[in-house]
């Protein structure tokens, strides 16, 4: 099948069209834009910017990818490090992806990412692959989301947050620290509640799995009677019961490494 361009779409010069594409009606693409094979643009899409977008993924109308960010600091459309998104994307109605600034290398959107209808995606995040994100999820520049993450309808993430792979926020959830990794926040200012059982046993996490990471995040939240004090002494302490557990040492490596707004507190979890 040989690529389907729509005589009112607008392609500008130096823009790199994949095999098999479908540009839809008046659909705008840049002239540093470069769509993958069978990419498909549905209509009314405007991509511009230092942009590409992997093979076989599909953006729906209205979509606005790739243009200059709102960051007040970075207002030179020249400086813009682009958007990378990856494979088998499927970006709906109104979303929009601003570009990253000089601060990162770029915007990235992961593999078999899933961005449903109005959501927004702020300059120079780092989103990781097969992440869901509803309706309306609204995400600040500079935040990074770890792998098969699922943000629910009418979230919002402040800047420089950081979300742990596996983890679940609940609709209308405000999240201003980092999210553990294979937990489940929500409220008002989101906190942890429990450790992500369902999308655990999804993913094919066993009991013994998720008994481990419930353990890491009892010690955190001093759920259990403990003659350590601090978080850290109860960190060492666990980690001498789970070390052979992959998924809660990469928990309590979130917690010592790789979370920068700290995780807050939280309701504590309960078996």
């Amino acid at each position: 099948m040989a690529t389907i361009i729509d005589p009112s779409a607008v392609i500008k010069p130096g823009a790199v069209i994949g095999k098999d594409c479908k540009i839809g009606p008046f659909c705008i693409v840049g002239s540093n834009v470069v769509l993958g094979d069978r990419v498909e643009l549905v209509s009314n899409v405007v991509i511009d910017g230092k942009t590409s977008i992997g093979d076989d993924s599909i953006v729906y109308p209205f979509a606005v990818l790739g243009v200059m960010s709102q960051d007040l600091k970075w207002q030179d459309e020249s400086a813009m490090t682009g958007l990378r998104i990856g494979k088998r994307c499927k970006i709906r109605e109104y979303v929009t992806i601003h570009s990253g600034t000089p601060a990162s290398d770029g915007t990235e959107i992961g593999d078999d990412c899933q961005i449903m209808v109005n959501a927004h995606v702020g300059h120079d995040c780092k989103i990781g692959n097969n992440v869901v994100m509803s309706n309306l999820v609204q995400v600040a520049g500079h935040v990074e989301i770890e792998d098969y993450a699922i943000l629910s309808g009418g979230s919002m993430v402040l800047q420089f947050v950081r979300i742990g792979r596996n983890a679940f926020i609940g609709g209308m959830s405000g999240v201003g620290n980092d999210v553990l990794p294979y937990a489940i926040y929500d409220g008002a200012r989101a906190v942890y509640r429990t450790i992500n059982r369902v999308g655990l046993m999804r993913h094919g996490f066993t009991n013994e799995d998720m008994h481990a990471i419930h353990n890491v995040y009892c010690s955190v939240f001093g759920c259990e009677d403990s003659d350590a004090k601090t978080v850290k002494e109860r960190l060492n302490k666990v980690r001498k019961e789970v070390k052979n557990n992959r998924y809660a040492m990469d928990a309590i490596d979130f917690i010592e490494n790789r979370s920068k707004r700290g995780i807050g507190t939280g309701k504590n979890d309960q078996h």
